[in-house]
């Protein structure tokens, strides 16, 4: 049987949570039965583009990792549990990254910072993660370029609808034609739209703590093990 989080298609093996959630996570998490008494789950993403994009916004937004040295991020990811093997690995595996690497935007930018979410995979499958070029270079492109997930744009797409609707029945009660108003109302929208769009946003906020997260499926998966220095960091 294949690893959790390759048949979760999660590589970063990230428990669930509200940031899972945000990139199409399935609301209850299962429950991990790895014989380490921790109660571990594991969020369950619908492709491997949606949980690469979890574990990339994960490790830039969380307080506990951006712009940290690799080294301090890698130890608390781990949960300070056979730091310098994990080091080791990703190091093996990521051409130039050192223990003082900064994980800021330059390096998930970068050709750098997919390595090192393909080696994280590696190492916490316990084997290569089959995901293809493809998805880790879409995730990259999607978390970095601002792109709206679906339920920010619903909510995008009430707003200006509304607005719309709002201000062409104040146009009309003014007195102005059908025509005339419609147009004022879409302008006004299309506008509101574009501020929207483009209006600078402040990072993800932190993760609510873990008794807040999403519950867990009561029905324990037999057989899976963690693979070594699985990190006990539950939410940034």
């Amino acid at each position: 049987m294949e690893p959790a989080s390759i048949r979760y298609r999660n590589p970063g093996a990230m428990w669930g949570n509200a940031l899972a959630i945000k990139w199409g996570a399935a609301k209850k998490a299962v429950t991990l039965n790895d014989g380490k008494g921790q109660g571990n789950n594991i969020a369950v993403f619908p492709t491997f583009v949606a949980g690469i994009c979890a574990q990339l916004d994960l490790w830039r937004t969380s307080k506990n990792y951006r712009n940290k040295r690799f080294a301090d991020a890698i130890a608390t990811w781990s949960g300070h549990n056979n730091v310098p093997s994990y080091i080791a690995f990703c190091k093996a595996r990521v051409p130039g990254l050192t223990e003082n690497t900064v994980m800021n935007d330059a390096f998930w930018k970068s050709a750098m910072g997919i390595s090192f979410l393909k080696a994280q995979a590696w190492h916490e499958a316990g084997k290569v993660y089959p995901a293809p070029d493809a998805d880790w270079l879409a995730a990259q492109k999607r978390v970095l370029s601002g792109v709206p997930t679906a339920n920010t744009v619903k909510k995008a797409v009430v707003s200006v609808t509304t607005s719309t609707a709002a201000t062409t029945a104040a146009a009309t009660q003014a007195g102005m034609g059908m025509g005339t108003a419609v147009l004022i109302g879409v302008g006004i929208a299309v506008a509101v739209f574009l501020a929207w769009k483009f209006w600078p946003r402040k990072p993800e906020q932190d993760l609510p703590h873990p008794d807040a997260v999403a519950p867990s499926v009561n029905t324990p998966v037999i057989g899976d093990v963690t693979p070594p220095a699985v990190k006990t960091e539950v939410s940034p």
